[in-house]
């Protein structure tokens, strides 16, 4: 059964034209199309439990799980639990946890060790920001490849309210190939529908919000890439201010071309 207001497009490849023509090889992870007035980065959100400070971390957790008895991860004979460290970081689409954690910034995590969102970074928001081990257990991270369900709510409500037919707004949103667990690149997860149907998706079975979303008239875009824990939203300066100004949001104006 499809979603209430979305469907799927059953001939996509002619509505998709515009981005394979140059995005072709990215129709796993995510297409970025330029060409837009301005565009900004919402970072995914975290949070922190103080009530966890000093419990170790992510991995140190599952660890102890293991040695409780709990099943390791295992890809055939493969010991991935063994060979890796277990990071904490989400994959995909996240719920806002409980009463006993907290919003916390990417602005506020960073500055406990010197830096800030200015710093100059290479690559766009991802674990490339952060220190490379293990996040600590009282730290629930910003997810990989998804909109947490906080953010992802704000930016539709942030969107809605500059387009003028709001949540009614026809919009296509495109799944790029690893979030929505293909192996056929020419099988194209594209679907279309009033934008405040998008949430809707999530009951589809997908674990991930939208890869790329945009409008019928593409005046703006949005791009969640499934490597990264940021998502980048393109189009006219009004909108990006709308996006920038919305507190529920924590945005950065990351560009490639100065870092």
């Amino acid at each position: 059964m499809a979603p209430a207001g979305m469907s799927r497009v059953p001939d996509a490849a002619p509505e998709l034209n515009w981005l394979l023509a140059e995005h072709e090889k990215n129709v796993w992870t995510g297409m970025d199309p330029t060409g837009w007035q301005d565009s900004v980065w919402v970072l995914h959100a975290m949070y922190e439990n103080p009530t966890l400070e000093g419990a170790g971390t992510h991995d140190d957790e599952n660890k102890r799980r293991i040695a409780a008895g709990g099943e390791p991860t295992m890809i055939g004979d493969f010991n991935l639990d063994e060979a890796t460290t277990d990071s904490g970081v989400p994959l995909g689409y996240s719920s806002t946890p409980g009463p006993d954690w907290r919003r916390l910034t990417w602005g506020e995590y960073l500055a406990r060790s010197g830096h800030s969102l200015r710093d100059p970074h290479i690559y766009p928001p991802c674990h490339r920001w952060f220190p490379p081990d293990s996040w600590p257990l009282s730290i629930d991270p910003p997810p990989e490849g998804s909109l947490d369900q906080a953010s992802f709510a704000a930016l539709i409500h942030s969107i809605a309210a500059f387009e003028p037919n709001a949540y009614d707004t026809e919009i296509f949103a495109f799944m790029a190939m690893l979030p929505a667990g293909s192996t056929d690149d020419t099988d194209y997860h594209l679907w279309k529908g009033p934008l405040g149907a998008i949430p809707s998706l999530m009951v589809e079975g997908y674990r991930f919000t939208p890869t790329n979303w945009w409008p019928a008239d593409r005046s703006w875009f949005v791009w969640t890439d499934y490597d990264l824990q940021g998502t980048k939203v393109s189009g006219p300066t009004g909108l990006i201010e709308s996006v920038r100004s919305d507190d529920r949001l924590e945005t950065t104006a990351w560009n490639k071309s100065s870092n």
